[in-house]
């Protein structure tokens, strides 16, 4: 050995000694330059005996034998072949210097006294001698078995749950060092393993994590109990699936109960909504913190399901993991939803689809303004969140969501509470005309009723004006579907019945009241109801189902006036040009009536004058 090399190996081992780090790092790395083995040497001598060095005066700058492990690790793991003094790999040895430092960090937060902490201190302790021991090597390289460490019962794992409670992010890191270590011992595709450590140690291990989730999965229970949703939601970043406990049901019970209380507070859209849609996204926060892509999992359907947005532009990075398994995966969402159709089917008569029932509640509070919520949403938010709503209930129930706007509607039309169909097909407007054409034959002999039908479900104006106006018909055709053609026939019809209702009464027919001209603008029939006849209008009706509007129309009012016969057959709707060109040569067959008419009537006239002279 040369002169400096003595030098720098006192110099080091004064250093050591006082506990200062920072000189003892300069002069190995000065010692390094000229002897990497003997540099080597005196780091790995520190850390297989965990920092327990005789006579050292520790400082504030290290406070600690794992303290001084943990660096003296760090700087070894710089150096060629740091694990050649042990029979395992440098990522085993790094993970256990971390190991031996958390628990040390345990200790120095306890205060010092008896109690329940100090019951604390007796087992960290024999967790700190258990990590000291996987450093210990004989001259083999194999851990020094000759060194007992007293066996740590659960039970007093148990004892921790305040200290782990004050202190959840040391505990979170130890129980995610932990989770490495036992991975890293039971890959076999490495060549070193991370030999040496016991199955009897590997229990200890996994009984930390399991005792970690024990408690925080009860702490949640506790703060629900007591009404604290926020407090159960902070210990949710301590949940992992792979930390001990193998029913994953325990898991999914306690988030389940969390889900229930935070959605039970808000059935209005209003401020009580946004505070629980903003409570469900701080909940999906806290479990992409958890770092367990099953709790994600688990949660990831609420998310969606309220913030309506694609998870793989918000969160990249578990897109791949989790997103693309979510409509594989039966999540909490779904079955808190199964849960509450069964209940509702069973409690309701007139089963309607629960979105579609808070739909109802909000449309009837904003006109009556009775809304006890300080701001409410816009209308166009409800009906987007009614429909992802009415999407996720479809797909639960095994139905089409289309098929449960109509079912429900069609009920609603059934039950003659017509106001309630026409606020649910707000969700899909489209579906209006068909609703009104089936509607119609359910109400049967209702005359006021299928009126109102008609006047809420289909706008009843020229195509033209439909065509330039309605949003809906984004295709410009000279052609309109069946669907539509039936519902202005149907009100057409309606027109005529009213027309001869009038008629038969005494009373003159205005066109202003025509469902085909005035269609939703018509809020009120005005006084047109007070000449309704539903008999007449009815036997109309009847007429019209089997006989052509010109034949039904002059055989109920044979002295009817040219012009108002006009008017009527000009309002007959027309679903193409064919149908136009049919429609005009009834009106020249009806010019030509009238002409035949009045010139039979004038030869009577001239005959009857010409007797008389």
């Amino acid at each position: 050995m040369g002169r400096e090399t003595e030098i720098l190996s006192r110099l080091a081992a004064n250093h050591l000694h006082l506990a200062q780090f920072e000189p003892l790092r300069g002069v190995l790395l000065a010692l390094r330059a000229r002897n990497r083995d003997l540099a080597r040497d005196i780091l790995q001598t520190i850390v297989s005996r965990s920092g327990r060095v005789p006579n050292v005066a520790w400082s504030s700058s290290c406070s600690s034998p794992a303290l001084l492990t943990f660096l003296s690790t760090q700087e070894l793991l710089q150096l060629d072949n740091p694990s050649s003094a042990w029979n395992f790999d440098s990522e085993t040895l790094r993970l256990r210097a971390e190991f031996l430092l958390l628990v040390q960090d345990l200790i120095d937060l306890l205060p010092e006294g008896d109690g329940e902490l100090g019951n604390c201190r007796g087992v960290l302790d024999k967790l700190l001698e258990l990590g000291a021991k996987w450093l210990r090597v004989d001259g083999d390289g194999e851990i020094d078995g000759s060194v007992s460490v007293t066996v740590i019962e659960e039970g007093e794992l148990v004892s921790m749950r305040k200290l782990i409670l004050d202190h959840e992010r040391v505990f979170d890191s130890l129980c995610g060092n932990i989770h490495r270590q036992i991975r890293h011992w039971e890959c076999e595709d490495s060549g070193e393993g991370s030999g040496g450590l016991e199955e009897e140690d590997a229990k200890v291990l996994r009984g930390i994590q399991r005792t970690v989730q024990v408690v925080h999965l009860n702490a949640m229970r506790d703060s629900l109990e007591s009404g604290d949703a926020e407090g159960a939601v902070s210990h949710i970043r301590y949940l992992h699936f792979d930390y001990g406990v193998e029913e994953q049901s325990e898991y999914r019970i306690v988030l389940k109960d969390l889900l229930k209380v935070v959605l039970s507070k808000s059935e209005k859209f209003g401020d009580s909504w946004l505070i629980m849609r903003n409570q469900l996204l701080h909940i999906y926060s806290e479990a992409i913190s958890s770092n367990c892509s099953d709790i994600v999992q688990m949660l990831q359907g609420f998310f969606l399901f309220f913030h309506e947005t694609n998870l793989e532009e918000l969160i990249p990075e578990h897109s791949s993991s989790s997103l693309s398994h979510y409509y594989g995966v039966y999540g909490i969402h779904d079955e808190l939803l199964s849960e509450e159709i069964e209940i509702d089917r069973v409690q309701t008569e007139n089963f309607i689809p629960h979105p579609l029932v808070r739909l109802q509640k909000y449309l009837e509070e904003v006109k009556s303004g009775k809304n006890s919520d300080d701001k409410t949403l816009p209308l166009n938010d409800v009906i987007r969140h009614c429909k992802t709503s009415m999407y996720h209930y479809a797909r639960v129930s095994g139905l089409h969501v289309l098929e449960c706007i109509m079912d429900t509607s069609l009920s609603s039309v059934k039950r003659e509470q017509l106001d309630e169909a026409s606020n649910v097909l707000q969700l899909f407007p489209l579906l209006q005309p068909l609703v009104a054409a089936m509607g119609w034959d359910l109400l049967a002999g209702k005359i006021a009723a299928r009126r109102k039908l008609m006047q809420l479900l289909w706008t009843s104006k020229s195509q033209v004006i439909r065509l330039e106006e309605s949003s809906l018909y984004g295709n410009k055709s000279d052609e309109m579907s069946c669907v539509e053609h039936l519902c202005d026939t149907l009100c057409y019809q309606l027109d005529l019945a009213s027309f001869v209702a009038c008629v038969n009464s005494g009373q003159s027919w205005n066109s202003e009241f025509s469902l085909m001209l005035s269609g939703k603008e018509q809020v009120e029939f005005r006084d047109e109801d007070a000449y309704s006849d539903p008999f007449v209008e009815n036997f109309v009706l009847e007429r019209l189902s089997v006989q052509s509007p010109l034949r039904v129309l002059f055989d109920v009012v044979p002295g009817i006036k040219f012009q108002e016969a006009i008017e009527l057959i000009s309002m007959q709707p027309i679903s193409s040009n064919i149908e136009a060109n049919k429609r005009q040569g009834k009106i020249e067959k009806t010019k030509w009536r009238k002409k035949k008419e009045h010139v039979v009537a004038d030869l009577k006239a001239r005959e009857v004058r010409k007797s008389g002279n």
